[in-house]
């Protein structure tokens, strides 16, 4: 059983907004230990930070620090974590905005032999960190453990936000923002050597994903990453191995002891009753073939039968190869339409979940199209106004499509906070629905096809039908 333990306590979750992982930070590899760790003792129902114990031991374990100074560094990377700060730019109605904020506050540990340390984050991470529903990234924490270098980590999760559509795209200069390395690798052939083939190089060796990159250039220069991203199945399979393995061998050490100890229960009561008869008879005989004769013996006492010697009664019912039990045949017949029952109700509940799954990927593809709606909105600024002005002429016309008539008529302008003919205005009406939405998505899909393509080929993986 304590295999079994081990076991469940290495599958810990990471789990932080999408702003947190594109934020513009730099730690190093210390600091981003102990803030992984931090990470694992937030539980998903915290409504507020509390002060986390972290005891160095613990993390020494889960990263497989063999360090002789370990204890002094992961220190250090507390204290270094609260003068650090982290900037996120988040896009906002009223356009893009920069929030600024210290990462932790409060470090208390021993001066010399201390075996812990506290501290808590800065209560301005409360809306990176806490409460998540939607837009965040989560991943299983054994991805990171083994990595030796915080940029390697910061890939990993800038990567791992977009495994399911496969690749993403960074100017050069984007990428060493996020990382906050402008000053660190002024020329690109060190980033790449030092950065981008050091992540590469970690995450196959050790993470979920592998990558692939193009480099796009301007001239002669690389300005642009184009990542590609797979799930990496050697490390996914010997994940998987090694679970089974686990399990196989606790399963293997255990199930003699608990087969012996549920039959020697079932005739305890009985007098004359020792473990060591149990053993005996499962030296000859299976386990289900002795627990027949048992229930046989218990039945016939519960409708009035009168057994003297239950044990020794047991002992002969073992020569008889073949019995009779009436009373156990009802039982199973019982049991068996209770089982249907059962197992019809659970039928039942996984349509249900999976119609709920399949809304749940339908109402995030209708995300993701919005996103890249934005995006292109982003790249193109005139086009809003364009689109609106191409509606607006469709309406005129004599004789316009009903649906252009509608979708025109029913479209909210003068909203309080938001630019007339923005990309945030037409947003804002492709989410109220309608004629509108439909019409706005028919011309998105039929001039940017191989963007939305791109997302629906994405989706058809996870099972959605289009």
């Amino acid at each position: 059983m304590k295999l079994k333990q081990e076991v469940s306590k290495t599958v810990k979750l990471i789990k932080k907004s999408n702003d947190l992982v594109e934020g513009r930070y730099r730690f190093d590899i210390w600091e981003t230990r102990v803030f992984t760790k931090m990470l694992t003792l937030i539980r998903m129902d915290d409504e507020d930070f509390k002060e986390y114990r972290i005891y160095l031991k613990d993390v020494v374990h889960d990263f497989g620090l063999s360090h002789k100074n370990a204890y002094k560094l992961l220190k250090d990377g507390a204290k270094g974590l609260t003068k650090k700060e982290i900037r996120i730019i988040r896009d906002t109605p009223e356009g893009l905005k920069e929030f600024q904020t210290h990462i932790a506050v409060g470090v208390d540990s021993f001066v010399k032999d201390g075996n812990y340390l506290d501290i808590s984050f800065h209560p301005k991470m409360k809306p990176f960190l806490l409460q998540l529903q939607t837009q965040f990234l989560m991943y299983d924490i054994r991805n990171v453990l083994s990595i030796q270098s915080s940029f390697s980590v910061r890939i990993y999760e800038l990567l791992k936000q977009y495994e399911t559509i496969g690749k993403r795209r960074f100017s050069i200069q984007e990428l060493k923002e996020m990382l906050d390395v402008q000053d660190k690798y002024p020329l690109y052939a060190n980033f790449k050597q030092r950065v981008v083939l050091k992540a590469q190089e970690d995450l196959e060796k050790s993470t979920d994903i592998r990558f692939t990159f193009d480099e796009i250039k301007s001239g002669k220069q690389v300005t642009e990453l184009l990542f590609h991203i797979f799930r990496n199945k050697e490390i996914l399979d010997l994940r998987q191995e090694n679970i089974l393995s686990i399990k196989k061998t606790v399963e293997e050490t255990t199930i003699i002891n608990a087969v012996e100890q549920e039959l020697f229960d079932s005739v305890k009561d009985f007098k004359g009753s020792n473990l060591k008869s149990v053993q005996n008879w499962m030296k000859v005989y299976p386990a289900e073939y002795i627990k027949s004769r048992i229930v046989l013996v218990k039945n016939l006492i519960q409708v009035g039968q009168k057994i003297d010697n239950p044990m020794g009664f047991i002992q002969s019912l073992m020569l008889q190869p073949n019995i009779f039990d009436p009373i156990q045949i009802e039982k199973e017949t019982l049991e068996a339409n209770k089982k249907i029952a059962i197992q019809q109700e659970f039928d039942k509940q996984q349509k249900l979940s999976k119609e709920q799954q399949l809304q749940a990927l339908t109402e995030q593809y209708e995300e993701s199209i919005v996103a890249c709606m934005l995006s292109v909105f982003t790249k193109h600024p005139d086009l809003p106004k364009e689109f609106l002005t191409d509606l607006r002429n469709k309406r005129n016309k004599e004789n316009s499509a009903f649906i252009v008539q509608l979708a025109y008529d029913h479209y909210v302008s003068n909203i309080d906070g938001i630019v007339p003919a923005s990309k945030e205005e037409i947003i804002h009406n492709h989410r109220l629905g309608g004629s509108f939405s439909a019409l706005l998505a028919e011309w998105f899909e039929a001039n940017f096809s191989n963007e939305v393509n791109e997302i629906k080929e994405s989706f058809k993986l996870m099972g959605c039908v289009f």
